[in-house]
């Protein structure tokens, strides 16, 4: 199997494993943690949120291109696989925000977790989940950048979850335009283990 082809089916049922919850509330019983995203007019986060998630996507986007040559490269490709990128960005940034902003810190908070830690743990858990597949390949050279990386975004994620008064509109929007531009590319260089451009990184 081609690295495309297992970087598509880890991509697909991803997607479909997250997507369960959102279609559970959507179209069944609605589950609390994904009522009120953060997108409705009364209850909008303030513009100070938006402008920090915006910074966050943009600072992040710019470091991952610059550390990871290949995502840069691919951003003009059109494709099925990366259609498939697309999808999985937008519902990524949905379930993912829920669970690690959303559902870790007010758990947190209702334990009496003092908002600094609750920001700091958010941002670890973030960082080693995103971050597993790498230790799982034995990848150790970029094992402690990719933690350290993901985690100081999983923190800016949460402070501005923090700073949106726990609205989770901006940490959505800003989480998904990251994964709409590193998607799928980011993952693929981690299941090939080629962090740059090559002719033989989509065999």
């Amino acid at each position: 199997m081609t690295d495309r082809r297992k970087t598509a089916l880890i991509l697909g049922m991803t997607a479909l494993f997250m997507f369960s919850p959102l279609a559970m509330s959507l179209f069944w019983r609605p589950i609390p943690l994904f009522q009120n995203l953060g997108f409705e007019r009364e209850s909008i986060a303030p513009p100070l949120a938006w402008i920090l998630a915006t910074i966050t996507a943009i600072a992040y986007v710019l470091y991952t291109m610059k550390v990871i040559p290949l995502v840069l490269v691919k951003q003009k490709e059109i494709s099925l696989f990366k259609l498939l990128g697309i999808l999985s960005a937008l519902v990524g940034g949905i379930v993912e925000e829920v669970f690690f902003r959303r559902w870790t810190m007010d758990v947190l908070m209702s334990r009496g977790v003092a908002p600094t830690l609750q920001v700091i743990i958010s941002g670890i858990v973030f960082g080693l989940a995103h971050t597993s597949w790498i230790l799982a390949r034995g990848d150790f050279k970029f094992t402690l950048p990719a933690i350290f990386s993901t985690s100081f975004l999983g923190i800016l994620l949460a402070v501005t979850y923090l700073v949106g008064g726990r609205n989770l509109g901006p940490c959505i929007y800003a989480h998904a335009i990251i994964n709409l531009i590193v998607e799928p590319w980011l993952m693929l260089s981690s299941v090939s283990g080629k962090w740059r451009p090559s002719s033989k990184t989509s065999g």
